[in-house]
């Protein structure tokens, strides 16, 4: 059967390529499928790299330039999960038990030393950090509910907990997730628990205790999590007892899975090296070219932009102040390898981070945080290098790049030595490690985490009006910088636009409604399909 609708999706990285192995894997044949992809290789953000050890001969060593290990809770934790067993990987799989001291230990760098973050009540009692600030944060039981739509992360924790807890404990946390600044980003964009515990319960402590603070569930993620548990039964046992996971070769080995599968099935046209210019959409005509860098235009029936926002942005013809209002931010990363004669660690852990408290862009020239890479996913390195390096992560920048690179040459390997020296000195000075690392390589990852600034689901709102009013369902968006920065986010969030694209065109093709267009039409939305459904829930 010759194609009669053509699908493209704009962009390689992890959401495009999810978005084009969930229609391949769906569509039916008159269903064509083409991935764009600017660059030489697919992945984005996620790099890893195999490297030969240069102190432990017939030893290599894996350095993770961007994310390193996932998580397996919740229903994007389970679809990810889902997915890894259907491409065929599972064998290569690293879990990390929740027994284990990545999983137990995680630390906090606060007034010259490390403190491990508590596990249980008491010893959050008797904590030097967090047991002072817990009669303070008692007053989350009476004070009221602010009855704003959102406000920032700081706002909302100062107001319930006490300022204490912001800057000592939440900020960190949002340097490890978001790299991002805790006055500024959006307590129901970001912690959405938090948000409705208090709305819901008045108090987030109560709501607590009353059994609420679950994930928000939508009746596609209902239908998803009972399809998975059904389907592989066996994967409650591993999420169970797993912390976090990786493979064997790196998170890379996902992205490669990917891509091989894609070029296997015989139903995704990938094109690398191929540069979106421009989009123009014809309403009349039910169709959209692509116009690209460097080959013919393409035309298509209907685009899934996986892009950054302001990316998107540039290639529409029409203005939406939606796409631009939220950053991104650069993240430097920096990988030291060091012999474990010579280097040890006090206690061994997940890692640690550093909170806003600490003033991080003057004390630690930008310092969000530093992954313990031997402790936490074990067996990657290979022959001597696994029982013989102390392998670290440090991550640079964020909200406070601007500023701490302020007076240097921006050109990128000035840059990276920078961090390089910034990463050994911290790490002397924390960990004190005064032996120099056999290996040391930086990369530096522009605007790579996007800041959900408040209003930002308000604004998702609005563009998911927009795209269907100036758009009628030829476009629709995906990825990190809309409804979730994680990865499992990513793959689910691309499954869900690409199951309810191929619902909208087998309607079109006079088939029956399915669950999913059912559900859209019982909260009042329109048939086109935006990717921004979800938004309406949180």
């Amino acid at each position: 059967m010759a194609p009669r609708t053509h699908i493209a999706v704009i962009g390689g990285g992890i959401s495009g390529l999810s978005t084009a192995w969930y229609l391949a894997r769906t569509a039916p044949p008159s269903v064509a499928i083409t991935l764009l992809e600017s660059s030489k290789r697919t992945g984005g953000w996620i790099s890893s790299d195999r490297v030969k050890d240069p102190a432990h001969p017939g030893g290599t060593i894996l350095l993770e330039r961007g994310p390193r290990s996932l998580r397996p809770q919740g229903i994007s934790g389970l679809n990810t999960l889902e997915m890894v067993g259907d491409l065929g990987i599972e064998s290569s799989l690293v879990p990390v038990s929740k027994s284990s001291p990545a999983a137990k230990n995680r630390f906090i760098y606060s007034r010259n030393k490390l403190h491990k973050l508590p596990s249980s009540i008491m010893g959050a009692l008797t904590h030097p950090l967090l047991g002072p600030k817990l009669p303070r944060a008692g007053l989350d039981l009476v004070v009221a509910n602010s009855g704003q739509e959102d406000e920032s992360i700081q706002e909302f924790v100062t107001r319930r907990f006490g300022k204490g807890f912001s800057d000592d404990l939440i900020s960190a946390m949002v340097h490890g997730i978001y790299a991002g600044d805790v006055s500024k980003l959006s307590v129901r964009s970001t912690f959405g628990m938090l948000y409705h515990l208090e709305k819901d319960y008045r108090s987030v402590a109560l709501g607590l205790l009353m059994g609420g603070g679950g994930p928000i569930e939508t009746p596609w993620d209902h239908k998803l999590k009972e399809g998975i548990t059904k389907r592989m039964p066996d994967l409650g046992d591993f999420v169970s007892k797993t912390s976090i996971y990786s493979f064997t070769d790196g998170l890379e080995v996902l992205s490669r899975a990917l891509e091989k599968d894609l070029k296997n099935s015989g139903r995704v046209d990938i094109r690398k090296d191929s540069r979106v210019k421009k989009l123009d959409f014809d309403l009349s005509r039910r169709t959209v070219k692509i116009s690209m860098k460097n080959h013919e235009p393409l035309s298509v029936d209907h685009v899934i932009a996986a892009l950054p926002p302001r990316k998107l942005h540039s290639l529409l013809a029409k203005d939406h102040p939606e796409l631009v209002y939220d950053p991104s931010v650069t993240v430097a990363v920096v990988n030291l390898v060091y012999s474990s004669e010579n280097a040890k660690l006090a206690s061994p852990g997940f890692g640690y981070l550093i909170p806003r408290s600490e003033d991080s862009t003057v004390k630690h020239n930008g310092l969000l945080g530093v992954v313990y890479d031997s402790c936490s996913i074990t067996s990657q390195d290979q022959g001597p290098s696994r029982d013989h390096t102390l392998k670290l992560t440090a991550m640079i920048g964020g909200h406070m790049f601007d500023e701490v690179t302020s007076g240097h040459n921006q050109n990128n390997e000035e840059l990276e030595s920078f961090f390089i020296e910034t990463a050994k000195e911290t790490v002397r000075k924390h960990l004190q490690i005064e032996a120099a690392p056999e290996l040391v390589k930086a990369h530096i990852h522009r605007e790579c985490i996007p800041q959900y600034l408040v209003g930002h689901l308000e604004r998702m709102q609005t563009l998911d009006e927009r795209l269907r009013s100036d758009y009628d369902g030829l476009l629709a968006v995906t990825g990190a910088g809309y409804l979730g920065v994680s990865v499992n986010d990513c793959i689910k969030n691309a499954r869900e636009v690409a199951e309810a694209v191929l619902s909208r065109f087998q309607e079109d093709e006079g088939e029956e409604d399915s669950e999913e267009k059912k559900e859209a039409k019982l909260v009042g939305k329109h048939e086109a399909v935006t990717g921004l459904e979800r938004s309406w829930f949180l």
